[in-house]
């Protein structure tokens, strides 16, 4: 639990560092997304997928030929699986940072860290938690403002959850 709290702090500090560091560097501003994931559980005896979505909402910080930074809120469905007597249903709320390299004018590969609130329900048991997750993908850019993007996405939660998914991200402005 320290770790987490720990974490926490510098996730904190490393976001105001961003943004005081993104009044010097170009920002495209806010965007929106929506996939749709192929989500996948263990547990136990429990190794099950499900199809799910995901949605989020960012802030390009860096936008630059040479490095992306952005924030992003997103939510996403962990899934629902029901195998053996054992019942799952998982979501998280998650805010990370993602960090791009552009490979040419319409190809960028990105990491995603950050803290997810995730709600567990285990065979009627609830708990909510704080907890990490990180991902990587890779986004094609079609008309400078919509991009589609593949990605895996890993949660640290009680139990194994992890997306692979394909959406779409629209630049607001």
């Amino acid at each position: 639990m320290k770790n987490l709290d720990n974490f926490k702090i510098a996730a904190l500090a490393f976001t105001f560092l961003l943004i005081g560091f993104q009044t010097n560097a170009a920002a495209d501003g806010f965007y929106f997304g929506a996939g749709t994931y192929q989500s996948e559980a263990k547990v136990d005896s429990l190794d099950d997928s499900d199809a799910t979505l995901g949605f989020l909402v960012g802030y390009h910080l860096i936008d630059s030929s040479v490095f992306m930074l952005s924030a992003e809120l997103g939510s996403y469905d962990l899934g629902e699986y029901s195998i053996d007597g054992i019942d799952v249903d998982a979501d998280a709320i998650a805010l990370s940072a993602s960090a791009g390299l552009p490979l040419g004018p319409f190809i960028e590969l990105y990491g995603k860290i950050g803290i997810a609130e995730v709600s567990l329900d285990v065979n009627g048991d609830s708990s909510d938690g704080s907890e990490s997750f990180y991902g990587a993908g890779i986004a094609f850019d079609i008309l400078d403002t919509i991009d589609i993007y593949v990605e895996y996405l890993e949660f640290d939660t009680e139990v194994d959850s992890s997306l692979v998914g394909v959406g779409i991200k629209l630049d607001l402005f």
